[in-house]
């Protein structure tokens, strides 16, 4: 209607109001009619008895000649009825568009449940793998390796992985290994070179050093740890390995030459510098001091050369001591340190070798002159 009141100065009877208005109307027909296909299009789950039905254009046109010749129009109530057709269109379009994401949410939740359950499976798979590792190496028939004071070599295990170890230590092979899983336990130091598993790649080998594991994966690498001591390294040679500390259950990746240290109080870090050729000198046919106190040297000095020897005076014994010997010669290992940490030689009970203070023990007497 406003559309006819703007162009009433085209009109020049009424044939030519009522055409304009005919056109008007099959015009906004058409509109509604495809507004209502979209709906139906669209909007599966609206109460049929919500949607307007849309008239054709006789309906339309004795609508528009009732409201021509209606009375006044009662402009409150319209607006009434106006206000609650939108609300009922509005009512309709958010229960249509709210509809939709139920699916999406019922789909997210599925996903999320999935999620835990592969989470957890992965979970108890290790745990029961943690369990079953710890049972085999506590068990009746593990095989122990051990190497004593001075002593150094190499073995082969079962899969072909090679193991040398330091002098001192202690290998637990179960009896499982190479069949269900290729999992050992050192106490002390070892080299492990790596075979790969042809036969189940999922079978990695790992090596448990204290808190630590240590996995391979194609490697050469290194690992100390003495019971005793406060730290526990490794070293990668070739390849890589992944370090698991079991207690805080943190992990790290390391490629060849990178290595770390893992303290008694779960301080993680890399090692690197002198610490490094200290902690594994061995593998390279040396021992390293440096600044060392000299109660923690000489037990080094027994076990990497078989002595029977000790500090004969505690009160030296934070002395510090700096020096490298390789590990052919003992005799050249008491010298050296006699040398760095200004010591004398003396022997007690069964000829043991007792380290004092140079400057305590006096001279040698001279020998007789002819």
């Amino acid at each position: 209607m406003l559309d006819a009141w703007v162009a009433r100065d085209r009109f020049q009877n009424a044939t030519a109001l009522g055409a304009f208005l005919e056109e008007a109307i099959q015009q906004e027909a058409g509109v509604q009619r495809r507004k209502h296909a979209a709906l139906h299009h669209r909007g599966s789950g609206i109460d049929s008895g919500s949607h307007v039905t849309v008239p054709d254009v006789e309906e339309a046109m004795r609508q528009l000649l009732a409201e021509v010749h209606a009375p006044a129009i009662d402009h409150d109530a319209a607006l009434a009825e106006a206000r609650a057709v939108k609300r009922a269109h509005a009512k309709a379009h958010v229960e249509r568009v709210g509809s939709r994401p139920k699916w999406v949410l019922q789909a997210i939740g599925a996903v999320a449940v999935l999620v835990g359950i592969f989470v957890f499976q992965r979970w108890m798979t290790r745990s029961s793998e943690n369990v079953a590792v710890d049972r085999a190496l506590k068990g009746e028939e593990v095989q122990t390796l051990t190497s004593g004071r001075g002593q150094r070599g190499t073995l082969t295990l079962r899969d072909g992985t090679k193991a040398t170890m330091g002098s001192e230590s202690l290998l637990r092979v179960p009896p499982e290994f190479a069949n269900s899983q290729r999992t050992v336990q050192i106490e002390g130091t070892a080299t492990f070179a790596v075979t790969p598993d042809t036969v189940m790649a999922a079978r990695q080998f790992a090596v448990r050093a204290g808190d630590l594991t240590v996995t391979a994966h194609g490697t050469v690498f290194s690992v100390r740890y003495y019971p005793e001591d406060s730290t526990a390294y490794v070293q990668v040679s070739e390849g890589t390995v992944s370090v698991h500390d079991r207690v805080r259950n943190t992990r790290q990746e390391l490629k060849a030459g990178e290595g770390l240290r893992l303290t008694r109080d779960g301080q993680l870090g890399p090692l690197e510098g002198m610490e490094r050729d200290v902690a594994l000198a061995w593998t390279r046919d040396t021992i390293v001091f440096d600044k060392a106190p000299l109660k923690l040297v000489v037990p080094e000095l027994v076990r990497w050369f078989g002595l029977n020897a000790q500090l004969a005076d505690e009160s030296i014994g934070d002395r510090p001591v700096s020096m490298r010997v390789a590990l052919a010669s003992s005799g050249d290992a008491t010298k050296a340190l006699t040398q760095a940490a200004n010591l004398a030689i003396t022997f007690g009970q069964n000829d043991r070798i007792e380290f004092r203070d140079a400057s305590a023990v006096p001279p040698a007497p001279a020998g007789k002159k002819k």
